[in-house]
């Protein structure tokens, strides 16, 4: 398989402790009460796309109606990650 496509709860597994960092404030840093908003702001990614798909390149992508969207390139092991998640 080349890529893994997650649903909102894989996601929350795969992207744990925010380890991809995608709800970081401007400077890369992990935002105050990240742990307490991570749940809200999983929603709002979710509220944004359909689905987050990771190909066999560690890219992730967010997917609306069909559309794919580069969200990070060469995500250090996301397709490794995602292959767990999938697996459970």
């Amino acid at each position: 398989m080349n890529e893994f496509t997650l649903n909102k709860e894989e996601f929350k597994l795969f992207n744990q402790d925010d380890q991809f960092g995608f709800f970081y404030d401007d400077e890369g840093w992990p935002k105050k009460n990240a742990d307490a908003n991570f749940d809200k702001d999983v929603d709002a990614l979710y509220g944004k796309y359909d689905y987050i798909s990771i190909d066999f390149q560690d890219n992730i992508y967010g997917i609306k109606n069909g559309e794919k969207e580069l969200i990070m390139k060469a995500a250090t092991e996301a397709y490794y990650i995602a292959r767990e998640v999938k697996e459970e």
